[in-house]
């Protein structure tokens, strides 16, 4: 098959390095020029967009936003006209609609996804993807995505999903290490090197994952059953984080921010479960 990939940023790089790995005459484009040198011989160096959009089977977009991607899309011009794309920028759910939108009404057969594991694994077992679109344009592309990512998960027609799943597990990831970067400054502060508690830190990582389909529950059913603990000691927790990084010169904004929605979704509810948080949110 004929694809070509626009957007050479580390996704890009190894998307297009791996489909040439698996034969496909691959096709490269990016901003930057120099960033398609290393695929000088392996690869075809498209001059711009439409020169890289015209000759595909299949047209791949990596950049950093859905912004970055309307503008290469639009600078393909009509050679864009029937393409099938897949666009893998990550962005907002809002921006993912706009830019279906903006795809269907320019006669692009547009899918719409997110890689969810790193550059580093494309194409390995453990590589994962979320695509939504229209099912004959998933069925055509599919195995060329599945190639890339083995556990493509598609998840129907409305294009905002992938978006919509990825913010949410990228807050999650985030605010996760930002918790483990407050959690080793804490720890410093008090003259334990932060390699000596990161196991214990990853066990309270892995008891929050286990917790978590807990939340999920509830906020499902919109009842807070406070089956192991309430969610004013979690309250209470919080506030003792909050003073013990004061004591040790840490910035308390982390704790403190967390702290505030658990007290504003306590407030009349005290004896309910901690995963009432959500209705702060």
């Amino acid at each position: 098959m004929k694809i070509s990939v626009l957007g050479l940023g580390h996704m890009g790089t190894a998307i297009a390095t791996h489909l040439i790995g698996e034969g496909h005459q691959v096709t490269v484009w990016n901003r930057t020029p120099s960033r398609a040198t290393p695929f000088i011989g392996r690869a075809i160096l498209a001059a711009d967009p439409a020169e890289a959009v015209a000759s595909a089977d299949l047209v791949i977009v990596s950049t950093l936003d859905n912004s970055a991607a309307r503008d290469i899309l639009v600078s393909a011009s009509a050679a864009v006209l029937g393409s099938l794309v897949v666009n893998l920028s990550s962005d907002t759910p809002a921006s993912a609609r706009a830019l279906c939108r903006w795809g269907h009404e320019h006669g692009v057969r547009y899918l719409a996804g997110v890689m969810v594991t790193p550059s580093t694994i494309v194409g390995q077992s453990g590589s994962s993807m979320l695509v939504a679109g229209d099912e004959a344009d998933l069925d055509a592309a599919l195995p060329v995505l599945a190639a890339i990512a083995p556990d493509v998960a598609v998840l129907g027609s409305r294009h905002e999903l992938p978006a919509s799943f990825d913010t949410a597990l990228l807050g999650v990831f985030w605010t996760t290490l930002a918790a483990w970067a407050h959690g080793t400054a804490m720890a410093k502060a008090h003259g334990i090197d932060g390699r000596s508690i990161a196991a214990q830190m990853a066990a309270m990582v892995r008891l929050a994952a286990d917790v978590g389909p807990g939340f999920a529950r509830d906020a499902d059913s919109g009842t807070y059953p406070a089956e192991t603990s309430t969610i004013m000691s979690a309250v209470t927790t919080m506030q003792h984080v909050i003073a013990a990084s004061m004591d040790a010169g840490v910035d308390p904004s982390l704790p403190a921010a967390v702290t505030a929605l658990f007290e504003h979704a306590a407030s009349g509810h005290e004896a309910e479960s901690p995963s009432r948080v959500t209705e702060a949110m």
